[in-house]
């Protein structure tokens, strides 16, 4: 956790490493399971905490706890453990995924990761579109004919408008964040989809 001590991520990280073991034993099934590199952003405890469950039988990674303060700290984070993680393995980066995290994580070595953002925001109002975040929640909107984004191909800018969204927002109905949570979700996912395309091409 951010502002963590360091004795207490020593301790909480030896209670990861701990549970991952007893979650290997326990095991009975053929479902993937991830061990935890935790270690937070000491770079001797990722490391020897990366060190630690790459050792382990798992099938693939994932990268928690504390990432840093700022994005350079969190590229910091992934260059101590990624390169220690047997790249045959999915490497999962747990908690990241705004818009402008993306592409940078990827970078360095990340297949999958996991966030809130597309719907936590669609909830409150927030769209995620080619010109930039629009909130529904402003009075504006609700004179705005225009789609969430002229630029997709979702069905929610395809048959709906702003000042519908908007309306539905201020009234509290929840069709509202609905709509937005499936067009930020499409959105995203047509990012993602864009990055894939520049790996595949070598451009990242």
């Amino acid at each position: 956790m951010p502002g963590a001590t360091r004795p207490y991520i020593v301790t909480s990280s030896g209670r990861t490493h701990r549970w991952a073991k007893e979650c290997l034993k326990a095991k009975k099934t053929k479902q993937a399971l991830y061990g935890i590199v935790q270690g937070s952003h000491f770079k001797d405890l990722r490391q020897e905490s990366a060190h630690i469950i790459n050792k382990m039988d798992f099938d693939g990674f994932g990268i928690g706890g504390d990432l840093g303060e700022s994005k350079k700290g969190t590229v910091n984070v992934l260059k101590w453990t990624l390169s220690l993680l047997n790249e045959k393995k999915p490497r999962h980066l747990l908690g990241i995924g705004h818009l402008e995290d993306i592409e940078l994580i990827a970078k360095q070595g990340v297949d999958t990761f996991d966030c809130t953002v597309p719907t936590h925001y669609g909830r409150r109002g927030i769209a995620f579109t080619s010109g930039g975040r629009v909130d529904l929640t402003k009075s504006a909107m609700l004179n705005d004919k225009d789609p969430l984004d002229a630029k997709c191909d979702c069905l929610v800018c395809a048959d709906y408008r702003r000042n519908y969204i908007a309306h539905l927002i201020r009234a509290q109905e929840i069709t509202g964040g609905a709509l937005l949570t499936f067009h930020n979700l499409y959105f995203f996912n047509a990012y993602v989809a864009q990055v894939r395309e520049k790996i595949r091409r070598g451009i990242i």
